[in-house]
C-alpha cells in the first residue's frame, strides 16, 4: 500500500447558522462579512462569518415599557398621568435587535466527534463537541468584535446564552461526501448590543460567505487570556458588575499563568517537568510567588494588587457582597497595576537576560536582549515552525521546545546560583 493510499482525509466542511439578539449593522437587510481565526482544540482554523441584520432594533428600548405602566398605574386604578404621554411608550412596531449568523470553515479532523460504543455504534463524544461548539462561537465572537473594534464598546465573547433558539450545523466529511446535521444548543439569554456599522446591502447571506469584505490580519489564535479580558470589558459595559469582577480575576490569573509558562521555558522545563512541578495546578497566590521570585524587585505593591483582585472576586462569589462599579474599578485598576509591574520588570536588562523568552513574548522588539539571545530565540521559533513569536507558550505543549532552551537554570542566574525556590 502506498503512502497516498494509506492516507485517509478526515477533514470536513462545516456550515453553521444561528440567530443572535445583536444588530451587526444599522440597516435591516444589510450584512457584514469577515474572515477570522478560530480553533478546534489546539488546531488553528480559519473561518468566514457573515452577519445579516434581521432587525437593527429600531425603537426598541426607547420610552417606557407598556408593562411598567400596567404595573405602576393601571393596576391600582390611578388616572392616566400627564407625564406618561411626555415620556412616550415604546412604539407598537418596535423590535429588538436580531442578526442571522452564517459561517463556514474546514474541520481538520471530525472523527473524534463520535466514538464507538460496546456494540460498535457511534455515540456523541461530549468533550469534542464542546470544542466544536467553542470553535463556532469563538468565530462568531471574533466577527462581532471586528464590527465594534472602532467603537466605544468591545463585543464578546458570546456564549450559548446569546443564541435565539438552537442553531443548526451542517457537517460534510470529505471521506464520504454525505452531509449530516447537528444542533448548536442555546441556553438562557445574557444580553445584547447594537453595532454602529452601516453595513452593505445584502443580496443573500450566501454572498457574504463567498468573499469576506473585511479580512482580519492576525494569523495566530487569540490567547485565552485576551478572551477573558474582553469578557470583563463587555460585562462592565453592560454594568453586570459581578460577572465583570469574576472575569477580571480570571483574566489576571491567565496573565500570570502565561508568564509562568514563559519562565518555565526559559529555565529549560520539558513538558513532563512542567507537569511534575504542578505548575498547572498552582493557585493565584502561588503563581504570583513564582513570578515575584523570578522578576525580582520589591513585589509588595504588586502582591497587594493581586490580593485585591482575588478578594473582590471572593467577596462577590463566596460572601454574597453586592457587586458595584466601585468594586469592579478597584479590581480592574489593581489588575492593570500588576500587569504593568510585570511588564516593567521584564524591560530591565538583567531580568530580561535571565528570562529572554518571557521578555520577548511580552515586548517583542522592545525586549532588552542581546543579539545572541535574539538569534537563539529566532532559531527556536524557526525550528518549532511557529507563525509568530506571540504564539510561544500559547496553547502549545512544552514538548515543542528543545530539551533545554537558551540557557540552563544555573547559567540563567549566574554561576553557582540555585534556581529560585518555587522551581525547586
Amino acid at each position: 500500500m502506498t503512502n497516498t493510499e494509506a492516507h485517509v482525509d478526515l477533514s470536513a466542511e462545516v456550515y453553521a447558522c444561528c440567530e443572535i439578539p445583536w444588530a451587526a449593522t444599522t440597516v435591516e437587510g444589510n450584512y457584514y462579512s469577515v474572515q477570522v481565526n478560530t480553533h478546534f482544540g489546539d488546531e488553528h482554523v480559519p473561518a468566514i462569518v457573515a452577519l445579516t441584520t434581521l432587525s437593527p432594533g429600531t425603537g426598541f428600548g426607547e420610552g417606557i415599557n407598556p408593562g411598567t405602566y400596567e404595573g405602576t398605574v393601571r393596576l391600582f386604578g390611578d388616572e392616566h398621568p400627564e407625564w406618561i404621554d411626555e415620556a412616550a411608550f415604546g412604539t407598537p412596531d418596535a423590535s429588538p435587535p436580531r442578526t442571522s449568523v452564517s459561517l463556514k470553515f474546514t474541520l481538520p479532523d471530525w472523527s473524534q466527534l463520535y466514538l464507538p460504543d460496546e456494540n460498535g455504534q457511534p455515540i456523541k463524544n461530549p468533550p469534542k463537541f464542546e470544542d466544536f461548539y467553542d470553535c463556532i462561537l469563538f468565530a462568531i465572537n471574533q466577527a462581532l468584535f471586528s464590527t465594534a473594534e472602532d467603537g466605544p464598546i468591545l463585543a464578546g465573547p458570546i456564549s450559548h446564552g446569546d443564541l435565539i433558539g438552537d442553531g443548526l450545523v451542517r457537517i460534510n466529511p470529505a471521506i464520504s461526501n454525505e452531509p449530516f446535521y447537528v444542533r448548536l444548543p442555546a441556553t438562557s439569554p445574557l444580553g445584547s448590543y447594537s453595532s454602529d456599522r452601516e453595513g452593505y446591502p445584502a443580496i443573500s447571506a450566501e454572498a457574504g460567505l463567498e468573499l469576506a469584505y473585511s479580512e482580519l490580519s492576525s494569523s495566530a489564535p487569540v490567547r485565552r487570556l485576551f478572551s477573558w479580558m474582553r469578557r470583563s470589558v463587555l460585562r462592565a459595559h453592560r454594568k453586570e458588575w459581578a460577572e465583570a469582577i469574576v472575569a477580571q480575576q480570571a483574566a489576571l490569573e491567565d496573565w500570570m499563568h502565561h508568564l509562568v509558562c514563559g519562565i518555565a521555558a526559559d529555565h529549560g522545563y520539558t513538558s513532563a517537568e512542567f507537569a511534575s512541578a504542578g505548575l498547572e495546578e498552582k493557585n493565584a497566590a502561588e503563581t504570583f510567588g513564582i513570578l515575584s521570585s523570578h522578576l525580582g524587585g520589591d513585589p509588595t505593591a504588586a502582591s497587594n494588587a493581586q490580593k485585591t483582585v482575588w478578594r473582590n472576586r471572593n467577596s462577590v462569589v463566596h460572601r454574597g457582597e453586592r457587586a458595584t462599579e466601585a468594586l469592579f474599578r478597584e479590581a480592574h485598576n489593581a489588575a492593570l497595576f500588576l500587569q504593568n509591574w510585570s511588564q516593567e520588570r521584564l524591560l530591565i536588562p538583567e531580568v530580561a537576560r535571565r528570562h529572554p523568552i518571557t521578555s520577548w513574548v511580552l515586548h517583542h522588539d522592545d525586549a532588552p536582549l542581546t543579539p545572541a539571545v535574539r538569534a537563539a530565540i529566532a532559531e527556536m521559533i524557526q525550528k518549532a515552525d511557529l507563525v509568530s513569536l506571540p504564539m510561544v507558550n500559547d496553547q502549545r505543549p512544552l514538548t515543542i521546545f528543545p530539551p533545554r532552551n537558551i540557557r540552563r537554570p544555573g547559567e540563567c542566574w549566574g554561576k553557582g546560583a540555585k534556581v529560585p525556590r518555587p522551581f525547586e
